[in-house]
């Protein structure tokens, strides 16, 4: 059993070497994530980047794009499609300011949670299983 998981890590690895731009274009998905922390950080120190007060919800959009082109790159599309449409709702908060559109933006979220509840869940219960063997 131990030579079977062993040949299936060095398939992994191989194939991940194999691949250097993979490796560098997941490294560039943290570049969105450092300036939406970087933003909500400015506004948390009270300091003005953009003209008006949406520093956080400008970072939250960057966080969320940089999880979704992370797990894009990796091939998780549940959890791709779910930091998706979170970050989708979140655009739409940003561009209308109105009470319908923020109506619309929740639907939108609990779209994007939903999807990464079930993503989540099924990962806890593959890691259950795992450790019962």
């Amino acid at each position: 059993m131990g030579k079977k998981s062993s040949k299936l890590n060095k398939r992994k690895t191989s194939a991940f070497r194999s691949l250097p731009w993979k490796s560098i274009f997941l490294t560039l998905t943290l570049v969105p994530i450092i300036i939406g922390l970087l933003l909500i950080l400015a506004w948390a120190l009270d300091m003005e980047i953009l003209e008006s007060q949406s520093e956080v919800q400008v970072g939250l959009f960057f966080i969320l794009l940089g999880f979704a082109l992370s797990n894009a790159l990796q091939k998780r599309s549940s959890l791709a499609i779910g930091w998706g449409v979170l970050a989708i709702a979140d655009l739409v908060v940003l561009t209308w300011r109105s009470v319908w559109a923020q109506g619309v933006a929740l639907a939108i979220g609990l779209i994007g949670i939903i999807f990464l509840g079930i993503q989540f869940y099924k990962q806890y219960q593959q890691d259950k299983m795992e450790i019962k063997k």
